[in-house]
């Protein structure tokens, strides 16, 4: 019997071939053409415009004005070791392959080939649960300078182990507001701490956190910064924040800020820093009115990546020396299990945990789960 060869067969065993050669397969019989190995790449990105784009590119077009096919830069794929080693995939690049896409771009979307349109959602800060919370000096009579702040009942029966978790998302709500450059985004975190093991108080959630935030991010091209310290200082950025406990007198403890973003990136190491200022309210309503000499005006993250571990720090002083000098340091270990899944080693000390804690200082440590890093 004569086998019919159609142009239906042939397209199939293209992508028979193309396939092993992605998965590293010996091909003998045949050996497909660049062209169409970049076409079956194509096929392998989830993200629809970025998969169109490389279409796009891999047929040499549509074009910029002016521009020839020859001018083109060519999309390819490849796997960075840190991504590799993680599990998470491939990931998309134009040019050469020291050119891949930055930590700064995969998480705020900065260059023109990182955009994927708005309304979708993206991480934002670290997602974990932590079963065990170790606390050091547990509050168990909040206080504030505002009378109808402070706490004058007894104090409570805390246990020194909680629980802690944290989600965090954020979504674009405006991309590209001037030519190719600046997006709207709108954020949200929480993070709790629940009393789970404490059976006389009937396991409360002693304390939770919601952070709204509207953020303006920027893409910067500071190539004389890069070239004198090998820092790109990529990402700059404006955010108006609210953080509360919504809860109600005497525990309710919130503030208002609007602050500064800048993001700064090396290899492997991410470097951002946000100084802000406290937008005031009136004394008479004023949850926590010296908020700011403990939680401090500003932070500092650094986070490194090695083998798929990433370790960061994350530190927050209040700009005063001698006495009144206050803050907090917290230090995260994510380990690599398995995919997404990794370990999660969290320790905190200094001031403001939580908001109920703002003014109170403590040591705390905690084991458990992450499935979202910073970066």
């Amino acid at each position: 019997m004569m086998t019919h060869f159609t142009p239906n067969t042939a397209l199939r065993w293209r992508s028979l071939l193309a396939f092993a050669w992605l998965l590293g397969l010996p091909c003998a019989h045949a050996t497909p053409d660049a062209g169409e190995l970049a076409l079956q790449q194509c096929r392998y990105i989830e993200d629809p415009q970025l998969r169109l784009r490389c279409f796009d590119q891999a047929t040499g077009g549509p074009l910029l004005p002016g521009q020839t096919p020859a001018d083109a830069e060519p999309v390819q794929m490849t796997l960075d070791e840190d991504r590799r080693e993680s599990g998470q995939g491939l990931q998309l690049f134009r040019g050469h392959p020291d050119q891949t896409l930055s930590w700064l771009d995969q998480r705020w979307e900065l260059s023109p080939q990182a955009k994927r349109g708005t309304f979708q959602v993206r991480p934002y800060q670290p997602v974990y649960l932590l079963p065990v919370f170790l606390n050091s000096n547990p509050n168990t009579r909040p206080d504030s300078p505002n009378p109808a702040n402070r706490v004058t009942a007894g104090p409570e029966n805390l246990d020194s182990n909680e629980m802690k978790f944290q989600l965090s998302l954020k979504t674009k709500v405006v991309e590209n507001l001037f030519g190719d450059n600046g997006d709207v985004w709108f954020g949200y975190t929480q993070s709790s701490r629940w009393q789970t093991y404490n059976t006389g108080l009937s396991r409360p959630f002693r304390e939770t956190n919601y952070e709204p935030e509207v953020m303006f991010t920027w893409r910067n091209s500071w190539q004389a910064f890069k070239d004198a310290t090998g820092w790109d200082p990529k990402l700059l950025g404006i955010s108006l924040n609210h953080q509360s406990n919504g809860r109600a007198l005497p525990l309710s403890r919130s503030w208002n800020r609007v602050m500064g973003i800048v993001g700064l990136e090396r290899e492997n190491t991410l470097v951002q820093f946000r100084p802000w200022m406290r937008i005031s309210e009136p004394s008479a309503t004023d949850d926590n009115p010296d908020i700011s000499d403990y939680l401090g005006r500003g932070d500092l993250l650094v986070v490194h990546k090695v083998r798929g571990h990433e370790l960061s720090a994350l530190v927050r002083h209040n700009f005063r020396g001698g006495d009144q000098s206050r803050g907090g340091v917290q230090l995260d270990w994510g380990i690599p299990l398995r995919n997404n899944l990794r370990g999660h080693i969290q320790y905190f000390s200094g001031y403001g945990e939580s908001l109920i804690d703002y003014n109170h200082r403590s040591d705390y440590l905690g084991v458990g789960f992450s499935l979202v890093g910073w970066y």
